[in-house]
């Protein structure tokens, strides 16, 4: 064309549908983006161009050119910021708990429209039992206030997890804050027991419950330290006698180590120091 452009005026109807235009920008290029829009709502705008002619030739004027009037409706394709999550369960508190309810890891996580989003409309919760393993989604939540989640009837509580924000075009985030945590094992061994045939404490069992423990390596010693009993059972089920040759055993003290493996967040675990104490085989029913 005969003339350059040199400055553009953005025009938008404000409220859309009233026919007024205010200007909301002045450009030198030909392009503008307008920011902070809301999902679904139809927006208008026109341009004003101011020129000149580039021949020598012709007038020095400014020339002034108005675009047509365009409609339109954004589509939201920027994914929102993350959230930022945490992850709790009994195994911060003290006291131990063998209650199945209590076997639940409760999340909380913060909302993004309160920081760096303005139309989150829920979230989507990811879980892996195990650390470093591949994420599935767990679980969704419509409400963007709704920043709480229990994962609940859990026969372990190891575990990752991750949380997703979504927007009203459904964009969804990209990972919040991966969060593992850990299983609290449980395993302690009495020191005795009387295998005497009279229904009360005829075997050798750890104390229960027991909580989170997938095996052991229990050896039992005579005083004379020759093994008589073994099992990778962490229920035990000592009865008295000699796993070695079948044979009952007398009263009197023995002596034991048991490596307990737990299971963790990584896998199943040795814990690296054994149990170990003694165990006291009385038969007489005195």
């Amino acid at each position: 064309m005969p003339w350059e452009n040199f400055s553009y005026v953005v025009y938008k109807e404000t409220p859309t549908g009233s026919d007024v235009f205010d200007s909301i920008a002045t450009v030198a290029e030909p392009f503008y983006v307008d920011s902070n829009l809301a999902n679904g709502a139809t927006y208008c705008y026109y341009v004003t161009a101011f020129g000149q002619y580039t021949a020598e030739s012709l007038p020095n004027d400014t020339l002034i050119n108005l675009s047509q009037r365009i409609c339109d409706v954004p589509v939201d394709l920027e994914a929102p910021c993350p959230p930022d999550l945490t992850v709790s369960n009994i195994c911060e508190e003290d006291a131990v708990s063998f209650d199945p309810a209590d076997l639940k890891n409760d999340l909380l996580w913060t909302n993004p429209n309160n920081s760096c989003a303005d139309d989150v409309i829920g979230y989507y919760i990811y879980y892996s039992p195990m650390q470093g393993g591949s994420f599935s989604l767990l679980d969704s939540v419509n409400f963007a206030d709704d920043t709480t989640y229990q994962h609940t009837n859990l026969e372990s509580l190891a575990g990752c997890y991750a949380v997703t924000a979504i927007d009203s075009f459904y964009n969804e985030s990209a990972f919040s804050n991966t969060v593992c945590v850990d299983n609290c094992s449980d395993y302690n061994l009495p020191n005795v027991f009387t295998p005497n045939n009279d229904g009360a404490n005829d075997l050798y069992t750890p104390i229960l419950p027991i909580r989170f423990i997938d095996g052991v390596d229990m050896k039992i010693f005579n005083r004379w330290g020759a093994l008589v009993f073994e099992t990778s059972d962490p229920m035990l089920n000592w009865d008295g006698t000699s796993s070695v040759t079948g044979s009952t055993l007398e009263e009197g003290v023995y002596y034991y180590v048991c490596y307990v493996f737990e299971v963790t967040v990584t896998g199943v675990q040795k814990v690296e120091e054994p149990l170990k104490g003694y165990i006291h085989l009385i038969r007489s029913q005195e």
